[in-house]
């Protein structure tokens, strides 16, 4: 982020990863911001109604939203401070289009009347304990999106140097959590139903789990080796960092 000719922050060009949009393009996209700012929550709205977009750029994503849209939105307050919000683009459900699985009905009407970004924020706060309170919806040029903060992290703990009983209590919380995002569902009562109360379903995604991780490490110690003789091209270190 640099300070822009205008003393407004601005988002720092870097092509093709994020690069700014032409006049017409950011013009329809201030529109649609404008359009999620009527939608969300009274308090959220009048948050947001002290803030002005001052700048937008096109972000590539990442792999698991290849060929969806992304854009970056800067919004600053009145004393300068700025908001960073994500405009990402939200198609169908996968589940829907590939696997056959129709969304919860409850979910349908909203689809229908605020687009795919519907399903994407209420599903989101459906599972989540406390879910970021900027998320929103909104359409532009056909396309449906859903808005939040950008990198919202609240913390993070490098697992590396834990001992093995605070990285099972660290992992049980995250246990926990799931478990909790699962009884938020709508099939929570059939998932109840299919694995019961013994031991079974657990014991079987604990043995699945070390499977998993040993297949993983094999395949990185197969891949490291293969590097090693020469039988796979490889980018040189300073090529690999840039």
């Amino acid at each position: 982020m640099v300070v822009g000719d205008d003393g407004t922050p601005r988002l720092r060009e870097s092509p093709p990863l994020l690069q700014h949009i032409g006049v017409d393009a950011e013009t329809k996209l201030v529109r649609s911001i404008g359009d999620y700012v009527s939608m969300v929550p009274a308090d959220v709205a009048v948050l947001l109604s002290h803030f002005r977009v001052t700048n937008l750029a096109l972000r590539v994503v990442g792999v698991g939203s290849v060929g969806t849209r992304c854009y970056l939105a800067i919004l600053t307050g009145p004393d300068g401070t700025p908001l960073v919000l994500q405009i990402k683009e939200a198609n169908r459900s996968v589940l829907e289009d590939y696997g056959g699985i129709e969304q919860p009905r409850v979910l349908c009407g909203a689809v229908v009347g605020q687009g795919q970004g519907a399903r994407v924020v209420y599903g989101q706060r459906i599972l989540q304990a406390s879910s970021d309170v900027f998320l929103g919806t909104a359409r532009n040029e056909g396309r449906d999106y859903y808005l939040r903060q950008f990198h919202d992290m609240k913390g993070a703990l490098d697992i590396t140097g834990m001992s093995p009983s605070a990285f099972s209590d660290y992992v049980s919380v995250f246990a926990l959590l799931l478990a909790r995002a699962h009884a938020q569902s709508v099939n929570a009562s059939i998932l109840h139903g299919y694995v019961g109360n013994n031991a079974t379903v657990r014991q079987a995604v604990i043995d699945w789990s070390y499977a998993y991780a040993d297949k993983s490490l094999d395949d990185f110690h197969q891949l490291r080796a293969a590097a090693k003789a020469g039988e796979i091209d490889i980018a040189d270190e300073g090529a690999a960092r840039a």
